[in-house]
């Protein structure tokens, strides 16, 4: 058991982790987080959502005002409403996407400063309030942290996923769990989220601590998918969900139990409360 005092900042990944199967954050969780974040430590939820989302679930849970959102591309502070960190994508690379994404009818979303826009084209009910966007030249000044794809269709998604890595600025940040699994007959859409390949959860992370003058024996994050692997090596004390996948929790200091079972709370109740 490692020593967890003197903690000052603790990173929260949003789906799978902070929340429930429903995607609701518990009133135990809340409670917790807003006891932690009385102790003056900070409470920042770290997600591959877009900012807008990741901010309302930080309201919601009564975390710091600063959120890590679309995978580590942008830190944002809510309260002040200005951009703490960003690493975005070049628009001659969004062109590029875009152009491939309605060629081969795939669903393409955008993650801007605070909303999603996209094309015509949907299969997933999760993006269905986003704008629509006719002409990709609309996005040529705007800042697009994170470029999301989604297909009904696995193999489009094969032959999406080789594209996307020939390009060598650009890299997958995260799949979708029955794309993993090669389950050509899933029920929900396969998905890809694409970032600036110098963008993830860990540097974010770096550039948090380095600014707040926190060192990472400082800090502890919770994570449940193989995109938290980098938020993990930044901070000195890890936690994995029960549900996590495989390969984090091998990585992982503690493992705690699931997002359906309040994991959060109870690691942080039992260590830091």
């Amino acid at each position: 058991m490692k020593n967890l005092n003197g903690i000052k900042a603790i990173f929260l990944d949003v789906d799978g982790t902070l929340l429930n199967n429903n995607k609701q954050i518990t009133e135990a969780t809340k409670i917790t987080i807003k006891g932690i974040k009385s102790r003056d430590i900070y409470v920042i939820l770290c997600s591959g959502r877009s900012n807008k989302d990741v901010c309302k679930y930080s309201q919601d849970v009564y975390a710091s005002d600063y959120t890590i959102s679309s995978n580590g591309a942008q830190i944002y502070n809510y309260k002040t409403n200005e951009n703490f960190y960003k690493n975005c994508i070049k628009y001659n690379h969004i062109k590029a996407v875009w152009e491939y994404c309605n060629k081969h009818n795939l669903e393409l979303v955008f993650n801007l400063e605070n909303n999603q826009t996209g094309n015509n084209i949907f299969c997933s009910s999760m993006y269905k309030n986003r704008t629509i966007i006719e002409n990709i030249e609309d996005l040529k000044d705007i800042d697009i942290f994170q470029v999301i794809i989604n297909s009904n269709n696995y193999y489009d998604m094969r032959e999406c996923e080789e594209y996307i890595a020939s390009n060598e600025t650009l890299k997958i940040a995260n799949y979708s769990r029955e794309y993993i699994k090669k389950d050509t007959n899933s029920k929900e859409p396969y998905y890809l989220f694409i970032n600036n390949k110098f963008a993830d959860k860990g540097m974010a992370i770096s550039e948090f601590l380095k600014e707040m003058k926190i060192k990472k024996e400082e800090t502890i994050c919770f994570g449940d998918r193989i995109n938290d692997i980098t938020m993990f090596k930044a901070c000195g004390n890890t936690v994995a969900m029960k549900n996590a996948d495989e390969e984090l929790k091998k990585i992982a200091d503690y493992i705690t139990l699931s997002n359906e079972e309040n994991g959060v709370a109870e690691f942080l109740n039992k260590y830091i409360l």
